[in-house]
């Protein structure tokens, strides 16, 4: 499992398989300036809350989220964070976090209270990134694998 943490910087990614959230509509490129960045089995920890709110996300495709929409989705990392810094055990954040591949969810077991805690780190910090560039921008893009 990828460290679950917000990328900031492109130099810092190692191969494709990564989500880009970029401030604004899609331009015809990826990788771009500006955009924060989260490994795919990291991404997946949070992908139910996308699905939820937002029907025309898909996994391997490019969506642009309108203000609205992120609102909730906002709503419901601030929620995940709070839930992730008090759970005991991964029972507890079943049905509020996804695990993409077989051994993703083992591996987040495996050292549960040190990946509860990354997890609550990165959804307050992606809320925070969020809530900035919705300050300039009426839409964030999600580009997908």
């Amino acid at each position: 499992m990828d460290p679950i943490r917000l990328i900031r910087h492109k130099a810092e990614l190692q191969g494709t398989c990564y989500f880009e959230l970029l401030p604004g509509r899609y331009r015809g490129q990826c990788w771009n300036d500006g955009s924060v960045f989260l490994a795919e089995d990291v991404f997946g920890l949070v992908e139910p809350i996308f699905t939820r709110h937002e029907p025309r996300f898909d996994h391997h495709s490019f969506v642009e989220i309108t203000r609205l929409t992120w609102e909730k989705i906002i709503a419901d990392f601030d929620r995940l964070a709070e839930l992730a810094k008090t759970a005991k055990d991964i029972g507890e954040l079943r049905g509020c976090v996804g695990f993409l591949f077989a051994p993703t969810e083992r591996e987040f077991a495996t050292d549960f209270r040190a990946n509860a805690e990354a997890l609550s780190r990165m959804a307050k910090e992606l809320s925070s990134w969020l809530m900035e560039q919705l300050e300039w921008y009426k839409v964030v893009s999600v580009l997908g694998i």
